[in-house]
């Protein structure tokens, strides 16, 4: 096998691998150039040799938001055992952003290290879209590599244990739509359904082995991490065991290749099934169990909580009010009563402590096992939750607010890190891929190339490879790349748009698309983290996707019911719709934040004239990341899609 690891990990690698941002941000003109963060020095520790990857991933855990309280702060210490225990012997960032939301489009970006733009997994399936509607896209196998393609590739066993979501890849009931399910009907494992997934290897094409289905998702119980009634199993207790198992297996079993495995887990996305018809019965048994001695009933400090829930949303893009008015509508309402949210939100963080009580059993496997110092482990999420905050907005969709998008990465080897670390730097999940190949001392390029051979759009890696910052060869003062972030995730859209009870629902209003740079500037008061967002609407989502062009523009036609269909047998009368044709898409609208000076976003300084300079640049900067790393397919057109003014695209 050809050897495609390197040992250069200097400085210049480095900024080779932050898509030539630096000679970009000299185009700035009359504006600011972006700086870096203060420097903290990296502990000189020792890069282990061919090293094993273990990665820890769980769904829909924030970055903690500045607002929570000292009893959650102390949550956190004593009952966050597996993060915490990262943490001292690691590098925790705390800057760090999720690429795009939500679930799909999230993984598939963190998976690839590039940006639904071009591995195309741009919606999320729920609500009013379902895994085969038309307007669904997933991950293809041999269009945008993997990272388990690139360490396959490179010599390493790949492996998956948990959930996956960036392609349909469940076995299916012949003449259904329906899983094959691996679980009885209490949810435990069936080993001969096991069996058959993992002879099935659903995810070789992607490059991984042994993943066993189906995905835990959509309205059953028992497809949730943790939210079952007494006697019953939930998805992330089977998901802990099958990576334990792997990982005892890869220990005695007579190993020894390199391994590179990912374990998976659900929660706390179970939140995103707590509300009022799961609550009442009205779903199937579903329960929201809080240990009331363990999960504090003060979550916040109130002062500053009450800010967000009471954030003046008419300063806001229009699609911001829309989701929070329209959210109970297609997905389910949260009451707002106070004894209600004390019990949504305190659920929320007894997901954590589930989820972390599974991934402490992976980790102590691996503790336990002769590759324990040769192993670096990575924990993080694929996105966060709003949980109620801007005015009672929820979950993670039609924003780009630091709880729905600012998520967890801890890097950990006991070797590389003597003592802690903590990264200001900002970072983001198409940084993983680069970094780990890094750590790993495999040079992209040369992989990157052989597997072009079969898959259709292997473009070069758009994220920066942040080794050297990691092993001290660079600081933190010297690395000062804008982030990039974009969303086209609409799932109040789509052929299935009603609710839960049946009732027809509208979309979230256009223009809802999202592009964001966060960027550290100085204005002369020292550096500072800013944010600026421009939502447009985008014609590639339109009902005929394609580039208005004036008078022969595609057009965009909306159907809404406007009443009940009959349900009595034999009952006929004219059955009214309203529908709406839109030739042109609507007009973009901004935000812009000083996040260091307003960390709960609250004041948007988008055409403050007090605030030109910081816009201008920040504008600027957002046209240049777009050009840089909203890439799309060499394999053919997308009709509609933005290109942000890039040439045509080379492999």
């Amino acid at each position: 096998m050809t050897d495609h690891t390197t040992s250069n990990l200097s400085r210049r690698r480095f900024l080779q691998g932050g898509a030539a941002a630096a000679s970009a941000l000299g185009l700035l003109q009359g504006g600011l150039r972006p700086v870096a963060a203060p420097a903290e020095a990296a502990p000189k520790g020792k890069l282990p040799k061919k090293p094993n990857f273990l990665v820890l991933m769980c769904d829909e855990m924030r970055f903690p938001p500045i607002y929570e309280s000292e009893d959650t702060k102390q949550f956190r210490q004593q009952y966050l055992q597996t993060q915490n225990f990262l943490r001292q012997h690691g590098a925790d960032f705390h800057r760090h952003y999720a690429a795009s939301v939500a679930c799909t489009p999230s993984r598939a970006s963190l998976f690839t290290g590039h940006y639904p733009s071009l591995h195309g997994a741009t919606q999320t399936t729920g609500a009013a879209k379902e895994a085969f509607d038309p307007d669904i896209f997933w991950l293809d196998p041999n269009s945008v590599p993997t990272f388990g393609d690139y360490f396959r590739a490179a010599g390493y066993s790949t492996f998956w244990r948990g959930k996956w979501h960036a392609s349909d890849a469940d076995m299916l009931i012949p003449g259904t739509h329906s899983q094959l399910v691996s679980y009885d009907s209490n949810g435990a494992p069936d080993p001969s359904k096991e069996a058959l997934y993992t002879a099935s290897d659903r995810l070789d094409r992607y490059g991984f082995s042994g993943w066993i289905g189906p995905e835990p998702h959509g309205r059953a119980p028992l497809n949730s991490g943790s939210s079952v009634p007494a006697g019953q199993q939930g998805r992330d207790v089977g998901f802990a065991q099958q990576a334990k198992s792997l990982l005892q297996q890869l220990d005695h079993g007579g190993h020894t290749k390199p391994w590179f495995v990912v374990s998976s887990f659900v929660n706390p996305h179970d939140i995103t099934l707590y509300g009022l018809w799961t609550n009442t019965g009205m779903t199937e048994d579903f329960a929201f169990d809080i240990e009331e001695d363990v999960v504090p009933v003060e979550l916040f400090d109130s002062a500053l909580f009450d800010q967000t829930v009471n954030d003046n949303l008419a300063t806001k893009p229009r699609a911001q009010k829309s989701y929070q008015e329209t959210y109970a509508l297609w997905i389910q309402p949260i009451l707002q009563d106070p004894a209600t949210l004390e019990r949504y939100f305190r659920y929320y963080y007894q997901l954590h402590k589930n989820v972390d009580e599974q991934m402490m059993i992976v980790l102590q496997t691996l503790l336990q096992s002769r590759h324990a110092d040769n192993t670096i482990v990575i924990f993080t999420s694929d996105h966060g939750d709003l949980l109620g905050s801007h005015h009672g907005m929820h979950q993670k969709w039609y924003t780009a607010y630091e709880e729905a998008i600012r998520v967890p990465l801890i890097v950990y080897n006991p070797k590389l890190f003597p003592q802690p670390l903590q990264i200001d730097t900002l970072t983001s999940h198409v940084d993983v891929i680069p970094t780990l190949l890094g750590l790993a001392g495999i040079d992209p390029e040369p992989i990157r190339q052989q597997l072009s051979l079969d898959h259709s759009d292997a473009r070069p890696l758009v994220g920066r490879n942040l080794t050297p910052l990691l092993t001290g060869q660079i600081d933190q003062s010297s690395v000062n790349d804008p982030l990039y972030f974009m969303t086209d995730d609409d799932p109040s859209r789509g052929p299935n748009q009603d609710n839960w009870t049946g009732i027809a629902t509208n979309s979230v209003l256009q223009p809802n698309h999202l592009e964001t740079v966060i960027a550290r500037l100085d204005s002369g008061s020292g550096p500072k983290v800013w944010k600026y967002t421009r939502y447009f609407d985008n014609p590639q989502f339109w009902s005929e996707p394609g580039t208005p062009t004036g008078t022969s523009a595609v057009e965009d036609v909306i159907q809404l019911q406007k009443q009940d269909i009959p349900t009595t047998p034999g009952t006929y009368f004219p059955f009214a719709y309203e529908v709406t044709v839109k030739q042109t898409p609507k007009t973009d609208e901004f935000e812009m934040y000083n996040v260091t000076d307003d960390p709960m976003e609250l004041t948007n300084l988008y055409n403050n004239p007090g605030y030109a300079t910081e816009q201008s640049t920040l504008a600027q900067l957002l046209q240049q990341q777009c050009a840089q790393k909203r890439l799309t397919p060499c394999s053919g057109i997308v009709p509609g899609q933005p290109t942000c003014g890039q040439v045509p695209c080379s492999s």
